[in-house]
Formats: structure tokens, sequence, C-alpha cells
């Protein structure tokens, strides 16, 4: 009776260890929002070099017209990057969460690209607000509205917008890589139950030793 009182206390008193599925749940949480963030900069800003493409061409003015293609390639290329980027992330991610392999080379590499976009985007908007008062002096007519001024001005915040969430989204990356390894994976319940026998075994082993040695 004493051996079976210990054995179901021992039992009741286990506890599996920890999963850290709430890692890997803050991780896509994280991802989730950046990635709408950067939804909402790549349309504006591909609606904005539309735009641009549209009015610069017929400019008659002491201005370089070559000098146009700085604001158009930002906006282009930083909606493509962007992209590119929540794409590879994601396929990267769902195959890490699925396997539970640990970070390895492609979590690495995706981590590595997050960091670096937080200057790319930055340095897009930067190239974009140095033509913020050309913007307003010379494409601002009967063609350009003012609201294309102020969805321009807008590509420029979204664009400091996502270099500061790609920063937090890099050191989440860094802080929850565990939320993809498989060491804190999802609990096995089999796992659990051969834990459960073994400390089973174990209590009665000690409720025997201490009968003996009574």
């Amino acid at each position: 009776m004493h051996s079976s009182a210990m054995n179901t206390q021992g039992l009741a008193t286990f506890k599996p260890p920890p999963t850290g599925e709430w890692r890997r749940l803050l991780l896509w949480i994280f991802w989730t929002f950046n990635m709408l963030i950067n939804l909402c900069y790549v349309c504006i800003s591909f609606a904005t070099s539309s735009r641009l493409v549209q009015n610069y061409a017929g400019l008659a003015s002491a201005f370089d017209n070559t000098a146009w293609r700085a604001p158009i390639a930002a906006c282009v290329l930083g909606g493509i990057m962007v992209l590119m980027f929540n794409a590879m992330s994601c396929a990267v991610l769902i195959r890490k969460s699925i396997n539970k392999s640990g970070p390895g080379f492609g979590y690495g590499f995706i981590m590595g690209w997050c960091f670096v976009m937080a200057f790319f985007t930055f340095l897009c908007g930067l190239v974009l607000d140095s033509f913020g008062d050309v913007i307003k002096s010379q494409l601002e007519d009967e063609k350009w509205k003012s609201y294309w001024t102020s969805a321009y001005y807008g590509t420029i915040a979204l664009a400091f917008i996502c270099s500061a969430f790609y920063l937090i989204f890099f050191l989440t990356m860094v802080i929850f890589q565990g939320g993809i390894s498989k060491t804190i994976g999802l609990y096995d319940v089999n796992t659990d139950t051969k834990r459960r026998m073994e400390g089973g075994v174990q209590m009665n082993t000690l409720a025997m030793q201490a009968g003996t040695s009574i």
C-alpha cells in the first residue's frame, strides 16, 4: 500500500518538459506583422514607380531627366527585394517548423538577408526622400495630382517603417530560433507515456529498497 501510494504520487506530480512551442508561435506572429507592413510597402511602391515613369519623361526643365532613374529604381527594386524575402522566408520557416531540424543554413541565410534588408529599405527611403522637393516643384501639375505626392511621401514613410521592422524581425529570429529546433518541438505523447512508466519503475524500486532496509 505504501509503495502504491508513493508510485501514484510520483505519477501525479510528473510533468512533461516545456515544448517551446510558444517560441515558434511568436516567430510566426512577428513574421506575419512584418509581412503585412511589407505588403503595404510593395503595393504603394509599385504604384508610385508606375506614376513616376508616366510623368517624368515629359519634363522640360533644367533637371536632368536621367536622374529620375534613381527614385524609380528605388521603388521597383525595393518592392522586388521585399517580395523575394517574404517568399523565401515563408518557405524556409514552413520547412523548418515541419521538420524541426534546427536552424541550419537556410535559416541562417534568411536571418542574414533580413539584416541586410533593414539597411536596403532604409537606403531606398533616403533616395526617395532626396527627390521630395523636386516632386513638388516640377511634377505637380494637371497630370500629377497632389494625392500622388502624398502617395510618394507615404512610400518614403513605409520604407523607413519596413527598415525598423526588419531589424525587429532579425532580433526575433536570433532570440526565438530555438522554436524550430527538434529538441523543443511538439511534445510526443508516446514519449510522455514512456517517461511516466520509467518514473513508476523508479518509484517502485525505491519503495522495495526502503521495505528491504526496514
